[in-house]
């Protein structure tokens, strides 16, 4: 299960009406019809992790709701920010939309100064789904939960090595905690992460389960645990790391943003059809399936959800003695 906080969040998310009319045009200050052309949904991360995965379950509802093509255009590098970047110096329209992760979040405190402002230069839109991150490791390594982990790594101080889809945060949050010594590998994305996960390239990874979770499924990789504070119908077989490691909790959220400027009735539309499309039993099943838990929130309270994210993560980042770079 997800913390309170969680819960309050995906709880006003649900009622919230809806009113969708996608049916019609939506008209932005400049008397442009949106969508008027190709809905571009940038990607910040590689390929076949959990952003292009949901994506992807999302696109033909969106393009057969808005009577236009919306495609996938990944802009890679820079834990995120490079996509970010893009979506922030876009035509401020919809035609160009960010769908990104909580590395959104990581990025203030991993950047000491980023092409953007995260608070001023990018309109949250939505909250798409919840994922708790995952703790997964090559069949070879001798452990099979959390408390198995965090004793063979205290037998074993600074010999295991830990991937990281995108940022060491939650990493380090873990280690903290758990009070032991481990490396961390940062990957620009979960998909290169699960190769060498599976490979026995490297022996732990921790991503978003719905980033994860075919990799478990197919045997090549182990479940150790999920990074929520209780266990979560998503995979309930994996226990809590917080068994071993107090308090520990990093849940992976999947949003989407367009530039400042926007139009409020072109971000309250694409909202409005992003938070109904959620819903339809066979994307819900499909999310569910990789790891999704929907939600469709109103702007405003994404809005202050990232605020809180970006004030939690800068607070691990200073108890870890990371400076940004």
């Amino acid at each position: 299960m997800l913390s309170k906080l969680w819960i309050a969040f995906l709880a006003s998310a649900l009622l919230v009406p809806v009113h969708s009319a996608f049916a019609q045009a939506t008209s932005t200050s400049s008397g442009q019809a949106f969508p008027g052309k190709v809905v571009r949904i940038v990607i910040p991360f590689s390929l076949g992790g959990s952003n292009d995965l949901t994506a992807r379950i999302l696109l033909p509802h969106l393009a057969e709701r808005w009577k236009q093509q919306v495609i996938i255009e990944p802009h890679v590098g820079a834990a995120s920010t490079v996509g970010a970047t893009h979506v922030a110096r876009s035509a401020p329209d919809g035609h160009t939309i960010l769908f990104t992760s909580t590395q959104y979040a990581y990025a203030p405190s991993t950047f000491a100064k980023l092409p953007y402002d995260p608070l001023n230069d990018l309109v949250p839109v939505t909250l798409v789904t919840v994922s708790p991150q995952m703790v997964i490791a090559h069949p070879s390594l001798p452990v099979n939960n959390p408390k198995q982990l965090v004793a063979f790594a205290r037998s074993h101080p600074g010999q295991l090595s830990m991937g990281n889809a995108g940022n060491a945060l939650p990493t380090y949050s873990f280690i903290t905690l758990a009070k032991i010594k481990m490396t961390t590998v940062p990957y620009k994305g979960a998909g290169p992460l699960n190769i060498d996960v599976m490979g026995g390239h490297v022996p732990l990874g921790m991503a978003a389960i719905s980033s994860v979770m075919g990799t478990v499924k197919s045997g090549r990789a182990k479940a150790i645990g999920v990074c929520s504070l209780e266990r979560t119908p998503l995979y309930p077989e994996a226990p809590p790391m917080a068994e071993a490691a107090p308090g520990f909790e990093a849940v992976a959220w999947f949003g989407m943003f367009v530039p400042r400027g926007t139009p409020p009735a072109v971000v309250k539309r694409i909202r409005d059809d992003i938070a109904e499309v959620v819903q339809v039993p066979d994307v819900r099943k499909r999310l569910n399936d990789i790891g999704g838990e929907p939600s469709g929130m109103p702007s405003e309270e994404f809005a202050r959800m990232v605020r809180s994210e970006i004030e939690k993560w800068n607070n691990v980042a200073k108890a870890a003695g990371i400076k940004p770079q």
